[in-house]
């Protein structure tokens, strides 16, 4: 059996402009990767988040195939606010792991999203991602893998996540993401110093944290940014330890290990957020019995259902949904009327173009499902829709009389997420392949099934890079 190794260092969100572009000069390790290997833009899941993105990154199959478009979804034939929460027991198709263990190689993962439960045994080792509720649940593979974890981290307690949106002070959201950080690159450096591996691989979140916190500190661009203000170099430092660890890893990895440094997607800056469900309430799509007086989830509205034709979740995007008769519970619209119904405010949305302070929109990406997705697994929306080439987040919150608001209405967040992340592979024995423009989210597993010799199973959707 070919003993090849392989590391995959992921980084959630990082980006291009970054990476590529703006800090590339302190990014030695970095740029001597890119130098040396193959690069470029790598193009995001539809949506572009973290679930179902890393989902995607590591089937080679899309959101509809994998029935995951964000971090919750409705369950079939239930109420209107019956829902799942993103789990890993969501992802059914085999992972790139899967096959390398069927294969008889040795395999490490620690902090790969949508790990959390672990369903099934792997062979190897894995530590669970970023929605795992605490170190008191089980989240290792084997488990007496859990000891070593704790121990390694101690006294302090393993960080799975810092909350996303939390209302901490920067200073001490940027103390919790570089001690997150740094737990997880010790984890790592032990796994590729002490363990028997073939493949390993990691994922990072504290990259997406320090964008969603920081990022308008240091983007003169960003309606928030104040210069010479003391975080402005802060995003810029934290690159510079990720570099220096990726360093790091492929001087302690055997000399003919192939490295990869790839994120699920890229960021930039949020202009604010569209209230897409007051949007409708105002053009009679979705009826209240009474308006809420203060800003309230469109779940815990009280929303006449019986007269409404649509209601809209938020987030980095919105997903819409259609109140069909016989599908919903209270359904009201004749399935014969929904492809009518669908174009008619997919139309009306694309109409505006106009921001809150009279500036024209960046044009937005509405798609049906149908569009995007040949297969629609799951709940599927009606229509997706990426307001102001997601500059704009989406609030699907009822209560602010006005269809835009300026800041994230959950919490702090000056980051949005941006359709391509990043791509590098440096592979000793064919080095020099230089920037490729064709890089898909769904070429990933092809290509490092192909780095081990592995035939690829049919019915993968992405290419050998």
């Amino acid at each position: 059996m070919d003993k090849r190794k392989v590391m995959v260092i992921g980084l959630d969100c990082a980006t291009p402009q970054l990476l590529f572009e703006r800090y590339k000069k302190d990014l030695p390790n970095i740029s001597r990767l890119m130098e040396q290997g193959t690069w470029g833009k790598l193009r995001s899941t539809t949506p572009p988040i973290t679930v179902p993105a890393w989902a995607a990154m590591t089937t080679s199959k899309h959101a509809g195939d994998l029935g995951v478009y964000g971090f919750r979804s409705r369950k079939a034939g239930a109420a209107y606010d019956d829902m799942d929460i993103a789990h890993g027991g969501m992802i059914t198709e085999k992972r790139v792991w899967d096959y390398l263990g069927d294969a008889g190689y040795k395999v490490g993962m620690l902090g790969v999203p949508q790990t959390y439960p672990i369903t099934k045994p792997v062979n190897g080792m894995q530590v669970t991602c970023f929605l795992t509720p605490s170190t008191k649940d089980e989240f290792t593979w084997p488990r007496e893998l859990k000891k070593e974890i704790v121990d390694m981290v101690a006294p302090d307690d393993y960080i799975f996540d810092f909350a996303n949106r939390s209302q901490e002070p920067p200073e001490k959201a940027l103390e919790i993401i570089i001690k997150m950080t740094k737990q997880r690159q010790k984890i790592f450096r032990h796994w590729v110093q002490n363990k028997n591996w073939d493949f390993l691989m990691m994922v990072e979140m504290g990259v997406d944290r320090i964008h969603h916190y920081l990022w308008h500190f240091m983007d003169p661009q960003h309606k928030d940014y104040l210069p010479g203000n003391p975080f402005e170099g802060k995003i810029l430092d934290y690159y510079r330890d990720i570099d220096a660890f990726i360093g790091e890893m492929q001087q302690l990895a055997p000399k003919d290990t192939v490295l990869y440094v790839v994120s699920d997607h890229g960021a930039k800056r949020m202009e604010g957020m569209f209230v897409i469900n007051e949007w409708l309430i105002d053009h009679g799509y979705l009826v209240l019995k009474s308006f809420p007086s203060t800003p309230t989830t469109i779940e815990k509205c009280d929303v006449d259902w019986s007269r409404t034709k649509a209601w809209a979740w938020g987030g980095f995007y919105s997903r819409l949904f259609v109140n069909v008769a016989g599908r919903e519970p209270q359904g009201c619209v004749p399935p014969e009327e929904v492809d009518a119904l669908l174009e008619e405010i997919r139309t009306k949305l694309m109409e505006e173009r106009v921001g809150p302070n009279g500036e024209e929109m960046p044009p937005h990406q509405i798609y049906r499902s149908q569009e995007l997705y040949d297969v629609t697994n799951g709940d599927s929306p009606d229509l997706l829709i990426f307001w102001g080439d997601l500059f704009w987040k989406v609030a699907g919150t009822v209560g602010y009389h006005t269809h835009y608001i300026e800041h994230d209405d959950k919490g702090l967040d000056y980051g949005v997420h941006d359709w391509n992340g990043v791509f590098v592979k440096y592979d000793p024995a064919h080095p020099g392949k230089g920037e490729r423009p064709d890089l898909n989210i769904l070429d990933v597993t092809p290509t490092i099934l192909h780095d081990f010799g592995i035939t690829i199973p049919s019915g993968l959707r992405g290419k050998v890079i």
